[in-house]
């Protein structure tokens, strides 16, 4: 059977979804997870939803396992929503797994779906505890009892959660090489030479050897897009509120109205939003670097692309 089930490799995967979209990586997660130690990892299902609706607009990696739906989600940004977010994937999940066995739901006889477990990985920059408890019922508007779903949110920074890393090299790897990444950011490398050190770096102490030496084009590829992404998340909303005021001050001194600000702000906030997205997508990432922080550049972009 193929280590990819259901999965779409493209350039907009992550290194996370990539790396656990493996069978044999992913049920080294799972034992690390669940204290166990499974070995037959052909019984181990990719279940991950293939259609994006955000930039990373599904759940990374669905696993389905000893009638058990584990849903794994990497985040480098917190996020107080993901015990919502975590039941949609859930339920677009078991949508899927019982369409495609033609079940349906009309019937008398109870139909039995696996239970879900769902992780979100955070190794973002903020301090957080090695774990915490996401509760979807901190969301109600209204207390609720007897309706509950929980994200536990694991912090996978280096030096934390050292068990975990110890019991899954394949996740140990991928923590190891993001800070290896940002160390050498730190030390004034630009982005691309950090992504190909740390690289170069992991390979050297054999932590995700194999897969990094098979498919080191594809991991750079992948890291640069996803760290400009984190990069274009931030600047946007930062540069496209500056430039947003900007334009709907002129806009509302011109109109004497609040509409014609508020317009003004969002089509700032556009523009700069699909100035980013077309260098991501052409992988023009030092251009990508020098236009969030550099206006004048970033004016000679918009000429250049029309926008």
């Amino acid at each position: 059977m193929s280590d990819h089930t259901h999965v779409k490799r493209n350039h907009k995967d992550t290194m996370f979804h990539d790396l656990f979209s493996n069978r044999r990586h992913a049920l080294s997660l799972y034992n690390a997870l669940n204290g166990t130690d499974y070995r037959d990892a052909d019984a181990l299902e990719i279940v991950t939803l293939s259609d994006a609706v955000y930039i990373h607009g599904k759940n990374d990696v669905s696993v389905l396992f000893h009638n058990m739906l584990e849903l794994w989600e990497h985040q480098s940004t917190l996020n107080c929503n993901m015990p919502l977010r975590g039941l949609i994937y859930y339920a677009h999940n078991i949508d899927g797994i019982l369409k495609s066995k033609g079940v349906g739901l009309y019937g008398k006889k109870i139909v039995k779906i696996p239970a879900p477990d769902y992780y979100v990985f955070y190794n973002g920059r903020s301090r957080v505890p090695d774990r915490q408890e996401l509760k979807l019922s901190d969301a109600f508007e209204t207390p609720k009892e007897g309706y509950e779903w929980t994200a536990h949110m694991l912090n996978i920074n280096s030096g934390h959660n050292a068990e975990l890393l110890q019991n899954c090299p394949a996740l140990k790897g991928y923590v190891m090489l993001v800070h290896y990444i940002r160390e050498y950011q730190a030390q004034g490398a630009d982005l691309s030479e950090a992504v190909s050190r740390g690289i170069d770096r992991c390979i050297r102490e054999n932590l995700l050897k194999e897969y990094l030496l098979k498919n080191k084009s594809e991991v750079k590829l992948m890291l640069l897009t996803e760290f400009d992404e984190d990069l274009f998340i931030k600047t946007m909303k930062e540069e496209g509120r500056e430039e947003g005021l900007e334009e709907g001050l002129r806009e509302g001194l011109k109109k004497g109205r609040n509409e014609g600000f508020e317009k003004g702000r969002n089509e700032g906030e556009d523009r700069v939003s699909r100035l980013y997205q077309r260098l991501i997508e052409e992988k023009k990432m030092t251009e990508l670097e020098r236009a969030a922080s550099d206006r004048t550049f970033r004016e000679m972009l918009y000429k250049r692309y029309g926008i």
